[in-house]
């Protein structure tokens, strides 16, 4: 059963990561610097060559990816007919982000050796959605 503490969270939780993402990409297309509330430098992330999957920017594909959600969430409550399977999409589009994020996370730490607030929280607002999405 659907509630509507889990459908308004989810619904809040992609509002944010779609303004994050959207920030992100707002700021790299004015070429503008990040200003980092953690004192490092997110450019380094936001710039380097994993900030991008097959030439498209990894904040172009969080828009698309939270405004998915939104629009799933939209057919869950629209099309009722659909919600099992809808509900499984978002699930399933959850978890892949997740475990993408995280690699992205490893590389930010490992790899670059500097991190992104914005990508973590981007990282953090993916892990709310997973748990959230079983309350769907």
């Amino acid at each position: 059963m659907v509630t509507v503490a889990y459908i308004a969270s989810f619904f809040v939780l992609c509002i944010m990561g779609l303004a994050n993402a959207s920030y992100l990409m707002w700021k790299h297309y004015q070429k503008k610097p990040l200003v980092c509330p953690l004192n490092h430098k997110c450019g380094v992330v936001t710039e380097s060559r994993w900030s991008h999957i097959f030439g498209v920017r990894n904040e172009i594909i969080g828009v698309v990816f939270f405004g998915s959600l939104i629009l799933g969430l939209m057919g869950v409550l629209l099309l009722p007919t659909y919600a099992g399977v809808l509900v499984l999409l978002i699930r399933i589009s959850c978890g892949l982000s997740l475990v993408f994020s995280s690699f992205l996370v490893f590389v930010q730490f490992k790899i670059i050796k500097d991190y992104c607030f914005y990508c973590l929280i981007s990282t953090l607002i993916v892990l709310l959605l997973v748990v959230n999405s079983f309350g769907l």
